[in-house]
């Protein structure tokens, strides 16, 4: 066995030392992560509760984002680079963009999804649709300000459908492009444009339908809808000429009306708790819980007691948040209570810094 096996072998077999639970573990979700420490590397999964390992995908430059695993737990989506993948890495060189696979939540049928690099991706409802977001069709991609990493390349949001292959672009274009879709799954509510003018739209699946969403007052990223499909919080940013009072996060409803801004300092990404009572808010190194009208807050990392959190999210159960931490040196993933108490480890034998959460899983959709 070379070094690389007697890595793997060990690091599965410190994951799982005393696992007893059921698959799924108590909490009835899972967690795959990519460690963080040097020369470690691949995909694990392992139980929320710590029980329980596998690995998925032993690739040294793999890795996953938290909106990886399909709405149905059965696949899930991530980056890698392959042998295979040279002549496509050469003629696509942008910065920050990544080659899309797919595979069982088991780690089997892995395979390339597209002939080209992705910024960005998200899983519709359906769990057969993904949007992605590529800047393979753009003009600029070959400049030496896109290819040093001096300016983003002009990017496009598409739809693909996983099944047949067919891939769809979406109306509209910009440098900084993102993507949310509505819990239906007939439209997205998209982020794109150039400088000061980026807006919110709302954008039909097969892109025949588009309308803005937001009024130009501000430079508006980072659409979430949310679970009801009424509302839609963003990030907007104040323009040159704008008002100091003209960023934070807003809330809007589906329809344009109703705008109102939650929280004035600055955020990264902003998600929705599953009941739509709470706004996560992730900014550089901290994390806050909101309500959707600008109250009852809770700081996660004061609660938690530490200085810096990152890439929080909710559990599948809407119960607890979880996120990232380096406070004690090493990377580790970490669950909170909503309330900010009942901190607990998760990656206990093991370092992360990046990870996605399955939905809810019962022992017989495991099995299946």
């Amino acid at each position: 066995m070379n070094k690389s096996g007697i890595w793997i072998a060990l690091l599965c077999f410190l994951l799982c030392a005393g696992c007893s639970q059921p698959p799924g573990g108590a909490d009835g979700y899972k967690v795959a992560f990519v460690p963080s420490k040097t020369g470690e590397y691949g995909i694990f999964s392992i139980n929320s509760d710590t029980t329980g390992s596998k690995i998925l995908v032993a690739d040294r430059m793999a890795q996953v984002r938290f909106a990886s695993w399909s709405p149905d737990g059965k696949k899930i989506a991530f980056y890698t680079k392959r042998s295979q993948d040279t002549s496509i890495l050469e003629k696509y060189r942008m910065i920050n963009e990544y080659l899309l696979y797919v595979m069982d939540a088991t780690g089997e049928n892995q395979k390339r999804l597209l002939d080209f690099p992705v910024i960005d991706f998200g899983w519709a409802p359906d769990s057969r649709r993904l949007f992605f977001i590529s800047a393979h069709e753009s003009p600029d991609r070959n400049s030496p300000e896109v290819l040093t990493g001096t300016n983003r390349p002009l990017a496009y949001v598409y739809v693909l459908d996983t099944q047949s292959g067919a891939v769809k672009r979406l109306p509209g274009s910009g440098r900084n492009c993102s993507a949310s879709w509505s819990p239906d799954g007939a439209r997205l509510a998209v982020g794109f444009g150039i400088g000061e003018y980026c807006g919110i739209y709302l954008i039909s699946s097969d892109g025949r339908q588009s309308e803005r969403l937001t009024d130009g007052a501000t430079i508006d990223f980072r659409p979430a809808w949310s679970p009801d499909g009424k509302a839609i919080a963003y990030i907007g940013y104040k323009k040159i000429d704008g008002d100091v009072g003209n960023s934070g996060v807003f809330v809007i409803a589906s329809d344009g009306t109703g705008k109102k801004c939650v929280d004035y300092r600055p955020a990264s990404y902003v998600l929705w708790s599953l009941d739509g009572s709470m706004l996560l808010l992730q900014s550089a190194n901290t994390a806050r819980l909101i309500d959707p009208n600008g109250q009852k807050q809770v700081l996660l990392q004061a609660a938690a007691g530490l200085r810096s959190i990152s890439n929080a999210v909710f559990t599948p159960d809407g119960k607890r948040v979880m996120f990232c931490s380096n406070d004690y040196g090493d990377w580790k993933i970490y669950s909170i209570g909503l309330d900010g108490k009942k901190r607990r480890t998760i990656t206990i034998k093991t370092n992360a810094s990046n990870f996605c959460l399955s939905p809810l899983l019962t022992r017989r959709e495991e099995h299946l």
